[in-house]
């Protein structure tokens, strides 16, 4: 079976590099963006199983992206954010497939969430 890759974009580059690190110990291939619109680029070419998104990135915040990736890709989408969930809930998380991390990371968590959101999808399900 293919390693599930996962798109990890965030404009802090010790951020994607620490997130890179885990995700590969944990069996996941992953693309990376630093910007929305790499975000979008990548979401239309890579099939992605699942997404981890910083909410503020320059180029496209997490809700313009989302809106946009969402007409082609149905992936998972986590988003990884200093600002509290209900700063940005009520818009987002009205699409389906949504999912909140504050940051710090709990790498414990963001896992166990990847088990379990990947364990109940099928690959082909997501982007292509």
């Amino acid at each position: 079976m293919k390693r599930p890759k996962i798109l990890v974009a965030d404009d802090d580059c010790h951020i994607r590099s620490a997130l890179k690190t885990r995700l590969d110990a944990w069996g996941y291939r992953i693309v990376e963006a630093h910007d929305g619109l790499g975000v979008i680029a990548l979401a239309s070419r890579e099939n992605v199983a699942a997404m981890i998104l910083d909410h503020e990135m320059p180029n496209g915040n997490g809700r313009t992206v989302v809106n946009m990736i969402r007409k082609e890709c149905d992936a998972p989408i986590i988003f990884l954010s200093g600002h509290d969930r209900e700063s940005f809930g009520r818009i987002t998380f009205a699409l389906p497939d949504i999912y909140y991390m504050r940051k710090p990371l709990d790498a414990a968590h963001l896992q166990n969430l990847l088990f379990d959101l990947l364990g109940t999808i099928e690959i082909e399900r997501a982007c292509a």
